[in-house]
């Protein structure tokens, strides 16, 4: 009896704790999957927030101004079928994406040699500034007279707008190096070609990613601008054309697919700078 009763006790015990492991290690669970893609999380729980304003605001707006999503994508689906999307996309991206490699190619350049020489510096950057705190954007109608309607131009406008981003950043990145770390590898022996390839580039890595964003940024509005002015294809030319016939949906749908093209590209930097920079800490990304 007395081992009946133990036993008895012993199995309620075991019977009562059991539900709560099970119910410990699915929280536990639940927890590390959050913590592994928290930011997918994140970005999914802000894009239904934004989605709930959007509607919220649409409901109480001119829809001059602003139009239900579901408008925006009926637009969507009538810009794929018709096979104008496809063409105004493929438009402005070869451009953009032209614009923004040779910027960023001829920035991080100009950058370094303003960088690594003061003569250099002292020459250029005065022009520098004065070129990035002017709104070049208003000079983008001379590129057209200069350039003609097509490719040339908006290579031209993007170009002109995201190389001094690219530059700046990179001659910061460079100047702003820790003396110490210079000075450790001249202790060691290191040439001025090791100190650059070892020590500046390699410290100057998250201003030129950062002037690369930037740049993305930048280019996206050289583009648009470019086919405000003069162009027969691309999301800015039906932007434009959206807003002379006051189709509310299709001047967002454009301004839409913009936004998602910087997004990606900027998510994109933040790979290219883990990949090209693994000593650093990206905890808060």
């Amino acid at each position: 009896m007395p081992g009946d009763t133990t036993q008895s006790v012993w199995n309620e015990k075991k019977g009562s704790t059991a539900p709560s492991r099970k119910t410990g290690r699915r929280s536990w669970s639940l927890v590390s999957l959050y913590r592994k893609r928290s930011v997918w999380v994140h970005t999914i729980l802000t894009i239904i927030l934004g989605m709930v304003l959007w509607q919220v605001a649409a409901a109480h707006t001119s829809e001059l101004v602003m139009v239900p999503l579901g408008a925006i994508w009926k637009a969507f689906l009538a810009a794929v079928k018709s096979g104008q999307l496809g063409n105004d996309f493929l438009a402005s991206f070869q451009g953009f994406l032209i614009g923004l490699v040779l910027a960023s190619a001829a920035g991080i350049v100009i950058g370094v040699v303003m960088a690594t020489s003061k003569i250099v510096f002292d020459f250029v950057d005065p022009w520098v500034s004065a070129m990035y705190s002017t709104p070049l954007i208003a000079l983008a109608p001379l590129f057209i007279v200069v350039f003609g309607i097509g490719l040339t131009a908006k290579v031209a406008v993007v170009i002109t707008l995201a190389i001094f981003p690219v530059i700046i950043n990179t001659a910061a990145g460079i100047r702003t190096t820790d003396r110490n770390l210079i000075e450790c590898a001249n202790s060691f022996g290191a040439d001025r070609l090791q100190v650059f390839s070892k020590v500046l580039i390699p410290a100057a890595v998250p201003f030129i990613v950062t002037g690369l964003r930037l740049a993305v940024g930048r280019g996206l509005i050289g583009i648009v601008v470019a086919e405000f002015f003069g162009a027969r294809a691309g999301l800015g030319h039906m932007v434009f054309n959206a807003s002379q016939n006051f189709d509310t949906a299709g001047v967002w749908l454009g301004v839409f697919i913009l936004a998602i093209i910087g997004m990606t590209l900027i998510k994109l930097m933040y790979r290219f700078e883990r990949w090209i920079a693994p000593w650093r800490d990206f905890e808060v990304q």
